[in-house]
């Protein structure tokens, strides 16, 4: 008499250990994947902070400096360049002003530009 016993083949658990550890191993690497870009995104939302905050003190004083560093963020710089657009009759001057971040193995600008008073 032979014996029917219900179980797995030595070949169904190694295929089914294989794709567990391809799944696990994407998984691994999503997580990675996600943590990288979260700290991008963060310090993408640090520099437009300092540049919201740059522009503001752009609008608030007249007498802003073309350069300078950001007074709560000593990694941001900012650097001004005066600029006009001739519209019909008229030269609209504006500055453009480079907000620049320096963070240890991440540099990051982003341009905003300023109406000249």
């Amino acid at each position: 008499m032979k014996s029917k016993t219900k179980g797995f083949t030595l070949t169904e658990v190694l295929v089914a250990i294989a794709i567990a550890g391809l799944v696990i191993s994407a998984g691994f690497r999503l997580i990675a994947m996600s943590s990288r870009l979260m700290g991008e995104i963060d310090a993408e939302r640090e520099l437009v902070s300092a540049a919201q905050r740059i522009w503001l003190r752009f609008r608030i004083d007249p007498r802003m400096p073309d350069s300078g560093r950001d007074n709560m963020n000593d990694n941001v710089t900012w650097k001004t360049e005066h600029d006009t657009i001739p519209i019909a009759d008229y030269e609209l001057s504006f500055k453009r002003v480079t907000v620049t971040m320096n963070s240890p193995g991440n540099r990051r600008s982003m341009i905003i530009y300023v109406a000249d008073d």
